[in-house]
């Protein structure tokens, strides 16, 4: 496993720019712009995807759209109106 790198402020400002220019998702796109090739070039488009959820509160990919409520729905367990009997 290669060592962990470190994000710098740098990279983080060239993620937001790139985003903002070409949409969450677009990670490829964002690589190969020239203004951002250079600063970003230690990076895959995994990691742009890894840091872009991580700077936006871990939920989905894309900005503006948060995790759904994690609470559960109420139960709606099938109650039977009578009992079986059990033989003995």
């Amino acid at each position: 496993m290669a060592p962990k790198k470190w994000w710098t402020s740098k990279e983080e400002e060239a993620l937001k720019a790139g985003v903002k220019e070409y949409k969450a998702g677009n990670w490829k796109d964002i690589l190969k712009d020239p203004r951002f090739a250079s600063i970003l070039a230690n990076r895959t488009n995994i990691d742009l995807k890894d840091k872009w959820r991580n700077l936006n509160g871990g939920g989905c990919v894309s900005a503006g759209r948060r995790k759904a409520s994690t609470s559960r729905p109420p139960d709606k367990r099938i109650v039977p109106k009578y009992k079986y009997k059990t033989m003995i």
